[in-house]
């Protein structure tokens, strides 16, 4: 584990949009994708900010060939835990799942436990392709209003890493049956329901807003995409649309991926080099 914060440069926690839209340049541009920490010793952290500031966690790896677990406590007690499926053996890399304690939500816990799994596995391994698998908001019943996996799906989208399913070809004005707006609630954004011709029929979907790389609070922006669909169209060019499919790191987000893992030049090359793109 490396000892020091989690990035040097003091910038911001979110992506700009000009970030998100800078992928040509090999120059290495640090960013975060959650709350600033310190490593205290090899295996325990200090929040630097965020809700959970000047919290102390024990950060507990185990990599296995087919398979890595990052776990959270504090003061022995679970904190969180994300597992990393590696298949194929020392290549393929999978976030599987991702759970957090109830009173550590929202604290940037996710973010940071997937930070320390992804670089550690890059780091040992000669060659490496990126997903993170999400609870599907496909065909969702009628009356559901909730995206699943909102965090996760943030945190995707800071390290670059698109939609699995090709969305934009699905996002075509003669596809699209209706869009609806949706509220949110119970912890939920607002949202977007589009329904299609095509399978899967019926998306859930939330934006970003392209300034804070969160979630867009306001419903109106919803609204508006009722009226106006190019803007979702927009939203998926931006990688602003986040949908609860699985997401995979291609070619257009592997400098945001490194910009986000690396902590100098030298590991930034190194990284970039063993990234095979899906």
């Amino acid at each position: 584990m490396p000892h020091h914060e989690w990035s040097r440069d003091n910038s911001s926690s979110q992506l700009s949009a000009g970030q998100l839209q800078s992928t040509e340049s090999q120059v290495w541009s640090p960013h975060r994708i959650g709350p600033r920490f310190a490593w205290l010793d090899h295996g325990h952290i200090l929040i630097v900010d965020g809700r959970l500031s000047e919290r102390r966690f024990e950060v507990v790896t185990d990599i296995q060939a087919d398979n890595a677990v990052v776990r959270l406590r504090e003061d022995g007690n679970f904190a969180g835990m994300i597992s990393v499926e590696r298949s194929p053996s020392s290549k393929g890399v999978t976030l599987a799942n991702s759970a957090v304690g109830l009173r550590y939500r929202r604290g940037g816990l996710a973010a940071i436990m997937t930070w320390c799994a992804f670089r550690e596995l890059l780091a040992m391994q000669e060659s490496a392709t990126f997903r993170i698998r999400m609870a599907r908001s496909v065909n969702p019943h009628a009356n559901d209003t909730e995206i699943n996996s909102i965090g996760v799906g943030v945190i995707a989208a800071r390290l670059g890493f698109r939609p699995a399913l090709a969305t934009e070809g699905l996002i075509e004005k003669d596809n699209i049956v209706a869009v609806m707006p949706l509220p949110g609630g119970r912890g939920n954004p607002p949202s977007v329901r589009i329904s299609l011709r095509s399978y899967p029929f019926i998306l859930n979907a939330f934006a970003l807003s392209e300034d804070t790389m969160r979630p867009l609070l306001d419903v109106g922006h919803y609204q508006q995409a009722v009226r106006d669909v190019h803007q979702i169209r927009t939203w998926l060019r931006q990688g602003l649309l986040l949908i609860g499919e699985d997401y995979s790191l291609g070619q257009s987000g592997i400098e945001r991926f490194v910009n986000a893992l690396a902590t100098d030049e030298d590991e930034a090359a190194e990284f970039r080099s063993k990234i095979l793109p899906l």
